[in-house]
């Protein structure tokens, strides 16, 4: 029963809204400050009517500000602002991260629609024996040679030391049960023949042939032929799929699963004509068309689970393979004692119900009021991996089960290694009709149905990354009654069970919508100003009613001045309103908000003989303008150092600060009111992005996008490169070209000479310091050969100098790439020669430190894990090894290291301790077990990264 709500008659108040408490403080300072003079406190007196007056007005003030913050930072309109403009975002957005543990994958993986269950393999310790996994292929370290080898031995014919990769899953997942196709957990069809001679048998299709793409849609059956094969059955397949293609199945597997519809009746005979016309059926539950939607329903799944996983890869760590885990069927043999009143195919199927939920327990979801019912916290409810409601693969939503799963749930469904006797035992004698259970066996079969083993009649233990699955059709419980032996029907009690596993799965979700969104405020129109001067008696004629209009020219001034003396308060008190009703926009991300100081204009008071402002003012132009009352009150450098404080304060609350970035920029810049600004937007870009660069700090790019274009100017980065560049405020955060391209249009110009063109290179004073001997019909053909020469115009290595003419006419030429250019100017002595040359590479590197477009900042960051060798002919990464084969992890050059490369001319680049601050920030924000090397290169090398890097990864998609 809720409890009634009440008015507590005794409820403390606040001082700001105590009325008496404020009078009384006020009598003491004026006891205090004027007591000599002053004697007279009783009622009648003015001051202690104007004291009364502004105490009850600063209640008001205190009420007001008393409001719940959401009142306090609710709009007019009534819809809220959008998140990276109020800051204040959602719990699912700014609680969450990105998948981190185990258990954050495996909660990943449970949101797909038709995963059931998931499990990540990692490569493990490798102190324990047989379990730690290997990589696509075997990498050695040589000790010997000092380098990495695909061989195991040595030159000397000793053992390699073998290198074990780290940061690689093996997924394995576990798909829902479908209704028509059974379990899509493995790729063997079971199906009961529905028409003709073999109506009621029950086949098994199933197939090991490799390469077939079932993405594609069938259409019909073509040619059969099956052949017997032992006990059983190979057929060859031909099928027409979508768009006239044909494919042969030619290793599709038929089994006899039972050949007698029922126990009364002979067995079916079964013949090879039989069974080809059986599998001809091009309808839609014919036995091929059923077998094709089943793969293609595995292939979708398996698709789907590697789009989501390759979006939401943790930085250095990759998937080796995703697979549906491999199952172990397990029969269960048991005696179980009844009541009398029990029904037995009731009992039966929820027996069995209850056992297969002890081989694989079902995963909870549970809603956000259930968990907040249970006394967790919205942090607690919210440690999750953030799952993003819109994301989508191949143009389908792909989180489609809401709610919450616990950790203790997710523990409990791992993998079984042993199945218990005493396990299943304590679970059935849970059960009201049962009596006793007796003679219980584990045994395990193989998919032909053939006994595996001895049964066990304590414990039966499971392969390693397979599933107990329980094998009804070899399963056999005898059910009595008062000792006399029953068998359950088998209609009805798989009608039962059917049941149960549906109301087993629909249990499992709840309703959508399970966010905790920012509570709505109430609009409490805070700025609504009543001026304190109509509160006061009439018989001070200051009121609206104003004074007659018989007074004396005395008694006009007196109320004037009084008016005047109010005034002050007036502003006072309208300002704080102001500034109170300004919270919003005080605290929220907008980079056009000039102000942290806010007023109102006073046009509600009532004059003396005229409109107010008319009688009071000098100029009210000036304090109607909002902008001219803000400059009253704080100039720029107020204003941004008040807005930085307010920022900073926000970031606190995230645990954030740019503190020592702030004392780097005005070094820097040496502006404040440049560096001022600059901070403030730098800021503000942080807050706004705060729940991706938070969130996202671990996470790595997708490689593997859908659109193969995502993967060159695009946002499809790290976490880390995104929140490192807020960080240090780097705007443009983008993969794209680094290599100022813009630096060989501003080098490089054409003349026309006669029908021809040559090139030229002038400085900046335009005066010519080389133009190329060689002539080319076309302007393109001589700007193609200087692009081919550009990426070696800094190589000192590229210029030859020729001193074969003597003094007055040494020569050079620049040859690189397959093109030579000779300059057409001659020297008097190689000096001068090689002085023009310098005077050629100085003006690159003008060029490059100077043009605005080369001004461009960003970095790439490379996965070594990433350029792994998947064959043994991909080229292996250098290594120093001791040769004693006494390393300390230098062996392996591809686990849990990046590779960061910077240009080194941006303007802030060049300077040494911005260098130092990215470097110290790069690697206190990177994770701790992962390793970062930083490099600054020229434009040359990066730009040949870029073009290598960018195929590479066109490559990798």
């Amino acid at each position: 029963m809720a409890e009634p709500l009440v008015i507590d008659k005794n409820m403390p108040r606040a001082p700001a809204q105590d009325y008496d408490f404020l009078r009384a403080r006020g009598l003491e300072y004026i006891q205090e400050l004027a007591g000599d003079l002053w004697t007279d406190h009783n009622l009648h007196d003015p001051g202690v009517t104007t004291l009364e007056i502004l105490c009850y007005a600063l209640t008001d003030l205190g009420y007001r500000t008393g409001f719940d913050i959401k009142d306090l930072l609710a709009p007019a309109s009534g819809a809220s602002d959008p998140p990276e403009i109020s800051g204040l975002f959602p719990a699912h957005e700014v609680l969450t991260t990105t998948p981190l543990t185990l258990l954050d994958y495996r909660r990943l993986l449970l949101k797909i629609e038709g995963v059931r269950n998931a499990w990540l393999d990692p490569m493990t310790d490798r102190n324990q024996a047989g379990n730690y996994r290997e990589s696509e292929v075997p990498i050695y370290a040589d000790c010997v040679v000092g380098s990495l080898s695909y061989t195991a031995l040595n030159t000397l014919g000793n053992a390699n030391e073998r290198v074990r990769l780290s940061g690689l899953y093996r997924v394995l997942l576990e798909l829902e049960v479908d209704d028509v196709l059974g379990s899509l957990n493995e790729s063997r069809l079971v199906y009961q023949a529905r028409w003709g001679t073999l109506k009621g048998v029950v086949l098994s299709l199933d197939s090991a042939q490799t390469g077939v793409d079932f993405g594609v849609d069938l259409v019909s059956v073509g040619a059969i032929e099956v052949t017997q094969a032992g006990k059983g059955y190979i057929a060859k397949v031909t099928v027409e799929t979508d768009g006239g293609g044909t494919l042969t199945l030619d290793q599709l597997t038929l089994r006899v699963v039972s050949d007698r519809p029922r126990a009364s009746q002979p067995p079916i005979p079964i013949t090879l004509p039989d069974l080809e016309a059986l599998l001809a059926d091009s309808a839609k539950d014919g036995p091929i068309p059923l077998f094709w939607a089943k793969q293609q329903r595995r292939q979708r799944s398996l698709e789907i689970v590697s789009c989501v996983l390759h979006a939401h890869r943790n930085l250095c760590e990759d998937f080796l393979s995703i697979a549906t885990v491999q199952p172990e069927h397990v029969a269960v043999c048991a005696d179980i004692e009844l009541k009398s009143d029990a029904d037995i195919e009731e009992v039966q199927a929820r027996v069995f119900h209850a056992i297969e939920e002890y081989f694989n327990p079902p995963v909870h979801y549970y809603t956000l009021k259930a968990l907040l019912d249970e006394g967790l916290c919205a942090d607690e409810i919210f440690n999750t991996p953030y799952i993003d409601p819109a994301f989508t693969c191949d143009g389908q939503l792909v989180f489609t089960k809401p709610g919450f799963i616990k950790t203790e749930d997710l523990e409990q469904s791992e993998l079984r290694r042993v199945l218990y006797v005493s396990d299943i035992i304590n679970i059935l004698m849970d059960f009201a009709e049962i009596v006793s259970v007796k003679n219980v066996r584990l045994r395990k079969y193989d998919s032909a149905g053939n006994p595996v083993g001895d049964g066990e009649k304590w414990c039966l233990a499971i392969t390693p990354l397979h599933q107990p699955v329980l094998a009804i059709p070899e399963s056999k419980i005898i059910f009595y009654k008062n000792q006399i032996p029953y068998r359950a029907k088998p209609t009805e009690f798989q009608k039962t069970l059917d049941h149960l596993r549906a109301m087993a799965r629909k249990a499992a979700y709840v309703e959508p919508n399970q966010v905790l969104t920012v509570a709505a405020g109430r609009y409490r129109s805070l700025t609504d100003y009543f001026t304190i001067q109509h509160d006061f008696p009439q018989t001070y004629g200051i009121g609206e009613a104003r004074l007659p209009t018989t007074a004396a020219e005395t008694r006009v001034a007196q109320a004037r001045q009084l008016k005047a003396y109010l005034t002050f308060y007036d502003q006072l008190l309208a300002d704080y309103l102001a500034q109170l009703g300004n919270v919003r926009t005080l605290f929220s991300l907008d980079k056009t908000l000039a102000q942290t100081y806010f007023s109102q204009y006073l046009d509600q008071i009532a004059g003396t003989r005229a409109a107010f402002e008319d009688e009071f003012y000098v100029d009210k132009t000036i304090l109607q303008d909002k902008a001219q009352r803000t400059r009253l009150t704080e100039d720029e450098v107020l204003f941004q150092e008040r807005r930085n404080r307010l920022l900073d304060h926000l970031m606190a609350r995230f645990a954030e600060q740019f503190t020592d970035y702030v004392l780097l920029m005005f070094n820097l810049e040496g502006d404040p009111l440049k560096t001022g600004q600059t901070l403030i937007d730098d800021k503000i870009d942080f807050l706004a992005e705060y729940p991706v660069v938070s969130r996202e700090r671990n996470k790595a790019f997708n490689y593997r996008p859908e659109d193969p274009a995502e993967v060159w100017d695009t946002e499809n980065v790290s976490g880390l490169e995104k929140r490192v560049s807020r960080l240090l405020g780097i705007d443009d955060y983008t993969r794209r070209n680094l290599a100022c391209n813009a630096l060989f249009d501003a080098l490089f110009s054409t003349r026309k000479v006669g029908d021809n063109f040559r090139l030229e290179v002038k400085n900046q004073q335009n005066a010519i310091i080389f133009k190329s001997v060689e002539l080319f019909p076309e302007r393109s053909a001589a700007l193609a050969e200087a692009q081919r020469l550009y990426p070696f115009i800094r190589q000192e290595n590229s210029y030859q100098v020729d001193t074969s003419g003597g003094t007055g006419n040494v020569r050079y030429r620049i040859s690189a790439a397959g093109v030579s250019l000779e300059n057409d100017a001659s020297f008097d002595t190689e000096a001068d020669a090689v002085q023009n040359i310098r005077t050629l590479i100085d003006r690159y590197d003008e060029l490059l430190l100077t043009d605005p477009a080369c001004n461009q900042e960003g970095f790439h960051l490379i996965e070594h894990i990433l350029l792994r060798p998947l064959s043994d002919q991909d080229e292996l990464f250098e290594v120093c090894l001791d040769p004693t084969c006494e390393a300390c992890g230098d062996e392996d050059p591809y686990s849990f290291r990046i590779q960061v490369v910077l240009p080194y001319w941006p303007e802030r680049f060049r300077n040494l301790d911005f260098r130092h601050f990215f470097e110290e920030t790069l690697r206190a924000e990177t994770p701790a077990h992962i390793h970062a090397r930083i490099c600054w290169v020229s434009n040359e090398q990066m730009a040949l990264l870029d073009e290598r890097y960018r195929a590479w990864l066109r490559c990798a998609t």
